[in-house]
């Protein structure tokens, strides 16, 4: 398919300004997992539809993602969309032509905090980091309900709120608190990743109710166990918390950890005629699945539409993945899942008329501990291979 890409030209030192008439705009309201997608449309001058997709990083990367399109179909903005948001588990929301502007802006300054390079045709996008927008108190309130999920219980803000520490996201854990001195309350210094959180109640007082966090948190350098206690209190506003402290802290080695991230998984494997065919169909398919290339064959993951594994007491950073899979250049296909109830759906989906003539099912295992990845970095193209050199 071919997608037509807006170039604007400037004009020797002076700044190029269009003046494009703004359509609407949408926002994915996964502020809360610490990434938005953004999309705007225009029309432009000439009349002509401008769509322009901002990928956000809230954490450390900030605008880290940038592509346009002009007087595009509804399928190609589609793929855009899909592509930019596949992975982020939410559901887009309108915002208006203010708070886009604002959005854009208050990413752009974690670029230009972490010395981070813009990414694609920036001529076409600098003219609104330059915009003087500024939302005052209440609209910027309005702005991140519309971008952030709804607080439902305790054990999912408790998870959020911890994941935004790890984070160091500090616009996000002051949206989630009250006003204590939350600040105090910084597991680390640096954006870190929270792999796992246990979250277990342990008491009520004075109308606050108390839980403890066993936190996983993988610090680049190595890994630690942080146990937290996280107060919530119920408010006008919803559900915030109104106290944070860290208990204890200790590194972990790789192994403990590992041993801490151990969870069931299920593993498909098929035969395949010709692994190029699966390709060509994954390729229409699974248009949001995230893919990468490896010795042995392509790997595809495909994420859930929603964030419901944030109100799990057990929360696992990959409980947003409904199945990976992995198409080897041996002509195999291996699916993995940690749920059991996907099982039934991956079956049902290669049992379709599609794939009648070119697949055919093979053995399903169940294993205490992860091991699809480890045959994917394995170079090997065959998992009964794998599974006989272990």
């Amino acid at each position: 398919m071919k997608r037509k890409f807006k170039v604007i030209k400037g004009g020797g030192n002076k700044k190029f300004i269009p003046n494009y008439k703004f359509i609407k705009a949408e926002a994915t309201n996964t502020r809360l997992m610490g990434v938005i997608a953004l999309r705007i449309y225009w029309e432009t001058e000439l009349g002509e539809k401008f769509v322009q997709f901002f990928h956000l990083d809230c954490e450390e990367y900030g605008i880290d993602g940038y592509e346009s399109l002009l007087n595009a179909s509804a399928e190609d903005v589609e793929i855009i969309t899909v592509k930019m948001m596949g992975g982020l588990g939410g559901k887009l929301v309108e915002i208006n032509e203010k708070e886009a502007i604002y959005l854009i802006k208050s990413i752009y300054e974690i670029n230009l905090k972490n010395n981070e390079m813009l990414p694609g045709n920036t001529v076409e996008y600098e003219h609104l980091l330059n915009c003087d927008i500024k939302l005052d108190k209440e609209e910027e309130e309005n702005l991140w309900n519309k971008i952030c999920e709804k607080i439902k219980d305790e054990v999912q803000l408790v998870n959020y709120y911890i994941m935004r520490c790890m984070g160091t996201d500090i616009p996000a854990q002051k949206f989630l608190s009250m006003d204590f001195d939350f600040e105090k309350f910084q597991p680390t210094t640096r954006p870190s990743t929270l792999i796992k959180n246990v979250v277990d109640f342990s008491h009520e007082e004075d109308g606050i109710k108390f839980y403890i966090a066993e936190s996983v948190i993988d610090m680049a350098k190595g890994y630690q166990l942080i146990i937290s206690e996280i107060g919530i209190v119920k408010t006008e506003k919803g559900l915030k918390v109104a106290f944070a402290q860290v208990r204890n802290r200790m590194r972990i080695s790789p192994v403990e950890a590992a041993f801490k991230l151990r969870k069931p998984e299920y593993i498909l494997i098929y035969s395949l005629k010709n692994f190029i065919d699966i390709i060509e169909i994954f390729d229409k398919d699974k248009r949001g699945a995230m893919q990468n290339i490896y010795e042995a064959g392509f790997l595809y993951t495909e994420f859930n539409p929603h964030n419901e594994h944030v109100k799990d007491s057990v929360y696992y950073l990959n409980g947003d993945i409904f199945a990976v899979y992995f198409v080897t250049t041996g002509n195999q296909l291996a699916v993995g899942t940690f749920v059991k109830e996907n099982v039934s759906k991956i079956k049902r989906y290669f049992k379709s008329k599609k794939f009648s003539d070119l697949l055919e099912f093979e053995v399903e295992f169940k294993l205490d501990s992860p091991l699809l990845y480890e045959f994917v970095h394995s170079g090997l193209n065959n998992f009964f291979e794998f599974i006989n050199r272990k």
